[in-house]
């Protein structure tokens, strides 16, 4: 079944912040103690900073609905300097994965990517979020690199690489 997605608003602040903090919670409180979740969650997603990536003219975000309520959400950004497209964040609501939420919302980055004439959208993803990690490849994404990432005091392995457009469907 085909989700709705659409571009967020700043009405859409607020469960934008209740979508990513439980699903924070659901992916990553399993190798990221909640003190270092909260910390790095306040300083990178409290209204202030999300005002601030919605008026940024090279980041954009996407939200998923199901029945007009938002249950996902998507951050982009486009680096023209690298001449990439990145899906920088992406979460769902844990009760509303598994139902083609994530894939619409990764088919929109795909034509937005496709836009700007690119082939490919870059991801990262936490090696521990094997979930994730199993549902990129899915869609055939490709680990370039694996670098440092840090919450709050915890500093966990990232991977980055890309998915091709054409293999997201």
């Amino acid at each position: 079944m085909v989700q709705p997605v659409r571009r967020w608003t700043l009405d859409d602040l607020t469960i934008i912040q209740e979508v990513l903090w439980k699903t924070w919670l659901d992916s990553y409180s399993h190798f990221i103690p909640e003190e270092d979740l909260r910390s790095y969650f306040s300083e990178h997603y409290d209204l202030d900073s999300l005002r601030t990536l919605f008026h940024n003219p090279m980041a954009d975000g996407f939200v998923a609905l199901d029945d007009d309520k938002v249950v996902g959400f998507m951050r982009t950004a486009r680096d023209p300097e690298e001449n990439r497209y990145y899906v920088s964040s992406i979460y769902v609501l844990p009760q509303y994965q598994a139902k083609g939420i994530g894939k619409a919302l990764m088919v929109r980055a795909a034509a937005e990517a496709k836009a700007f004439r690119l082939d490919r959208i870059w991801v990262g993803v936490m090696v521990q979020n094997t979930q994730a990690v199993d549902w990129y490849k899915s869609m055939g994404y490709e680990v370039v690199r694996t670098e440092p990432f840090t919450m709050g005091k915890s500093t966990v392995d990232h991977h980055v690489g890309f998915i091709k457009i054409d293999s997201i469907r």
